[in-house]
């Protein structure tokens, strides 16, 4: 077998002949067709792979008719069961070659080589050697009828074996297993159940043991990505089971071995692979669920999702997997303990929605069971079923100790801590979290943002206590942190390299857990100055409970937080001795409560309450929120809709209440057509970004996003456009915010894509960038890019990018970026970026009402590098750094009574508004995952920010932010998960 390859789809034994015209049926001898092939380096031509031997020998007629050739039927291993493909003659490998590209033209696109032949895969008996009926007859043999039948695509033959006796695994070669289940996504599936004492699977990927053989497989997958729904070219065979501790599922995936794509990478990263998946809607009635990503290699992905596609990847949970790859293709096998998902009481007739999709990273392609294309209006609701009657979760403890030493070198400061976290699951609709003394240090760092605007920059969670059942406390779409970002839910593909973003629209979300342990509140004295990285610094907490649930109709969250009493270092800066002076506050304490009521049937609809509460000697913030939300029964149209009040009681500012509301309107009239509606109303006084997010508040109006989805057009692999329009108002009726925004994607049958966006904005007024010393009016601007991104799957793969742009005083601004990446092997990856931008007339506020215009120059490379000793074990490298060199150009003062800003002359003994930024984080990084959710971490950070330098150049810039940092520290990290 090792002289055997072959191209486009994997190999079969066991022939059966078709000749045309007088249609002589033959059966050669296997071995003397194995001999001589190896003899001759001959090849033939696959034309597909069956299910059932009548189908197959009914396609081998017509290829036999229409391409004048002999054809044969061999019998192949298909994952343990046995296959039936159709191929042509045995010739030359050139002679080969030539008859696929006639079939390719002649309507077979999906034709491939195979050079050489295998050993049989199956028992001479196995093979079928009786003559077939006739190709026009009215249905298969008599001995063939399945034991269940439904519509599918012509040789996409139904066929099932009830699951309560599974046969004997002499018998399956006579009766054929496989459910074509695509036809009847909602009939619901039996799952075997098996004793936990009468298993004996190791996940080691391979489907070797004997339960495999006497499971049920299910097929049936349809191309989702890009959207044409038609069959793919090979197949996947899916096998559950289940006990009372968890489901296991295994999958075979036919492929040619030569195009298997196994990437290594960190958890939840989403790139082009091979890979497999599974979501489950554990609450049956698609409320919410979990989905699990086994990829090629052993890497995981998982997360959660909600009505109707909204991915987050922040969960992770105890569950196995592995994978293997093979002669013909590869395969998985995962666990999934029930006492990690979340299920409503009962045991009786459980039933839990199933999805399974799959990726074929080479020719960049998603398939999934049932067929639910993301440009589709159902997902969750449309899953299919899974019967697991008697399934009762146990309860579950788990205990997460851990320890960490910190060595802080700036600080010159060393610090060791221990703590525990506790998961307590008493049943399947409540679970308890507790953190006593919680780390939190980082073992992620977060992306360099450079921010000169008075925008809030975001920042999303990263720290386990947090994300473990967060979503109970999502209130709505926006507040999904994935909504905005590269996620797998919204994303057409993964084939082509993206170019890096410059930005994005932050969420909005009454719960921002960043906020628990963030940026201290102290009362810093006049005479104290404190550094802005001191200042920034997290709060350490002394503990925090969470508890959720589900009890009938109603879903529940509760969350708890009290953070240490912070010490700032800073110093009198009149003395000039350099003494630290340490400032001292009063922690704060947080709380959340949260509940939701919904009803399925058809639809779904669900109405809920969210309260936040932050205590502290300085400031007490209340918000409240009632949010409803309506699916249509078809899934159409969904609704979003949120009324939120804030109370904040400022001991400077005093006392002072505000109202906003939201809608959010999603309307999908058919398949590759989306259109959204959302309304925003949010008053002067509003205020809820004490313990949740918003960017800004003093706003009404509405914006309109229209995208149409085409795929598998002559040309283009896919085309998508949009369309965006926007307007806002502030309370004194000022538009603030409009524009007409047009986006199009093309990507072509060599999956490489271009993008572009041509953007115009309309005169406005910024009443924002003043720091509240009044509102200014800027012209109407334009802005248009491009991008242009190569192949994922090829081990080098690169973008460009370009973007032109216009100012607000006028002037255009131009931006390059370059990224490539490059992977030689499963277990390196080498990834870089470079934005670079040239600004002419950018407008900086100074102060007060003053603002001043810069010639500007920005760099900013981005580094990561990935080795991979295995699957479980990673170092990596990254690096990003921004430079800025800033020269000013001319200076301006806001109106006392608004209008276009005026420009003033700076005086003689003014000082030049110049600047320089030079901000760098570098990270070095080792993961050993122990075992599920446990991990050693020894994480090397070293971050700098320094002070405005005048006229330093760029080398001098970066040299200095590595050979000064304000961060350097080592942090050592061991967490073990015990129990569960």
């Amino acid at each position: 077998m090792g002289n055997l390859h072959f191209e486009g789809a994997p190999f079969g034994s066991g022939p059966q002949t078709h000749r045309h015209g007088d249609r002589v049926r033959a059966l050669p001898a296997l071995v003397a067709l194995v001999l001589a092939a190896a003899a001759h380096g001959e090849s033939r031509v696959v034309f597909g792979s069956f299910d059932s031997a009548w189908y197959a020998e009914r396609h081998a007629a017509t290829v036999a008719d229409a391409l004048d050739i002999a054809t044969e039927v061999v019998v192949f291993d298909a994952g343990g069961y046995p296959g039936h493909r159709v191929v042509g003659p045995v010739r030359p490998a050139a002679e080969a070659r030539a008859l696929r590209d006639v079939a390719v033209r002649r309507g077979w696109p999906d034709a491939w080589l195979l050079h050489g032949l295998p050993a049989p895969a199956a028992p001479a008996a196995a093979v079928r050697v009786a003559a077939p009926a006739e190709p026009d007859a009215a249905g298969p043999p008599a001995d063939e009828q399945p034991a269940d039948t439904r519509a599918a695509p012509d040789g996409m033959l139904a066929e099932r074996v009830e699951p309560a006796a599974a046969p004997a695994p002499t018998e399956r070669a006579e009766r054929g297993l496989t459910l074509r289940s695509a036809a009847d996504p909602a009939h619901a599936i039996v799952v075997p159940r098996f004793a936990d004492r009468d298993l004996d699977i190791v996940l080691d990927g391979r489907l070797d043991e004997a339960v495999w053989a006497e499971t049920p497989g299910y097929d049936g997958m349809r191309v989702i990505q890009p959207d044409t729904l038609v069959e793919p070219r090979y197949r996947t065979v899916v096998r559950y089971l289940y006990t009372e501790r968890g489901l296991y599922v295994g999958a075979w995936m036919e492929q040619p071995p030569e195009t298997l794509l196994a990437r290594l990478s960190s958890r939840d990263e989403h790139i082009n692979r091979d890979n497999f998946g599974i979501a489950l809607d554990t609450s049956g009635e698609g409320l919410y669920g979990f989905w699990f990503t086994i990829n090629l290699g052993g890497t995981v992905m998982d997360g959660k999702v909600e009505p109707e596609r909204e991915f987050t990847v922040e969960w992770d949970g105890p569950w196995e997997s592995a994978t293997a790859p093979l002669a013909d293709g590869w395969s998985a096998e995962a666990f999934l303990p029930w006492s990690m998902l979340s299920m409503p009481s009962g045991t009786d007739d459980r039933e839990v929605g199933i999805w399974v999709d799959r990726q074929v990273a080479h020719i960049d392609e998603r398939w999934s069971w049932p067929a639910l294309p993301f440009t589709a209006a159902r997902f969750l609701s449309a899953f299919g079923k899974l019967k697991v009657p008697g399934v009762a979760p146990r309860q579950e403890l788990s205990l997460f100790p851990y320890a960490s030493a910190t060595f802080d070198e700036v600080r010159k400061d060393q610090q060791a801590n221990v703590g525990l976290d506790v998961f307590w699951r008493p049943s399947t609709a409540f679970q308890v979290t507790g953190a006593v003394n919680p780390d939190f240090g980082a073992v992620e760092s977060d992306d360099v943002v450079i921010n000169l605007t008075a925008r809030e920059t975001f920042f999303p969670e990263k720290r386990l206590f947090f994300l473990e059942g967060s979503e109970i406390f999502t209130t709505t779409a926006r507040g999904q942190i994935t909504s905005f970002s590269n996620n797998q839910g919204n994303a057409q593909s993964t084939g082509a390299r993206r170019t890096a973003v410059s930005f994005v629209r932050p969420p909005t979300m009454v719960l921002n857990t960043r906020r628990i342990g963030g940026k201290a509140l102290v009362d810093i004295p006049d005479d104290v100055e404190v550094p802005g990285y001191e200042q920034s610094k997290p709060t350490d907490l002394l503990g925090a409970i969470k508890a959720t649930g589900q009890a009938g109709p109603l879903r529940y969250g509760a969350l708890t937080a009290i953070e240490d009493d912070p010490e700032l270092l800073g110093e009198h800066p009149g003395e000039g001795d350099g003494r630290e002076f340490v400032v001292a506050g009063d922690g704060r304490n947080f709380g959340v409560l949260r509940g939701l009521l919904e009803s399925t049937g058809d639809g779904r609809r669900s109405v809920g309450y969210i309260g936040t509460i932050l205590d502290h000697p300085l400031r007490q913030a209340t918000v409240h929120g009632i949010d409803g939300h309506v699916l249509s029964g078809g899934g159409k149209l969904k609704v979003d809709v949120q009324l939120l009040n804030s109370d904040i009681d400022d001991a400077v500012d005093g006392a002072e209440r505000g109202y906003g509301a939201l809608t959010d309107l999603l309307y999908v009239p058919r398949r590759g057509i989306q259109h959204r509606v959302g309304i925003d109303y949010f008053d002067d006084t509003f205020e809820m970004n004490d313990m949740g997010f918003r960017g800004r508040n003093d706003m009404r109006g509405l914006r309109y996003n229209g995208t149409l989805t085409r795929s598998g057009m002559q040309r283009f692999r896919l085309w998508r456009g949009g369309i965006r329009l926007g307007y806002f108002e502030n309370g004194k009726g000022q538009v603030m915010r409009s524009g007409v925004f047009l986006s199009n994607n093309l990507m072509f049958h060599n999956r490489s894509e271009i993008r572009t966006q041509l953007n115009y904005f309309p005169p406005r007024w910024n009443d924002i960038e003043s720091r509240g010393n009044g509102s200014y009016r800027e012209d109407g601007r334009l802005q248009a890019s491009a991008a242009y991104g190569t192949d994922t799957s090829r081990a080098l793969s690169w973008s460009v990018q370009t973007e032109v742009q216009q100012e607000e005083l006028g002037e255009w601004d131009y931006l390059g970026g370059f990224g490539v990446t490059y992977k030689p092997t499963d277990r390196f990856s080498f990834d870089f970026d470079l934005l670079y931008r040239d600004r002419e007339n950018w407008l900086i506020h100074q102060g007060g009402r003053d603002f001043a215009t810069f010639e500007a120059q920005d760099w900013q490379p981005k580094i990561a590098v990935d080795m991979f000793f295995s699957a479980r074990q990673q170092l990596r490298l990254t690096m990003q750094w921004a430079g800025i060199r800033g020269r000013e150009r001319a200076r301006y003062r806001v109106p006392l009574g608004d209008g276009a800003l005026l420009s003033y002359a700076r005086g003689p003994d003014d000082p030049s508004a110049d600047f320089t930024i030079s901000r760098l984080t570098a990270q070095l990084r080792y993961r050993w995952q122990i075992a599920p959710l446990s991990d050693l971490f020894v994480v090397y950070t070293r971050g700098s920010n320094l002070p405005d330098r005048g006229y330093d150049t760029f080398g001098e810039l970066f040299e200095d932010a590595l050979a000064e940092p304000i961060i350097d520290v080592l942090v050592v990290k061991l967490r073990y998960r015990f129990g569960g």
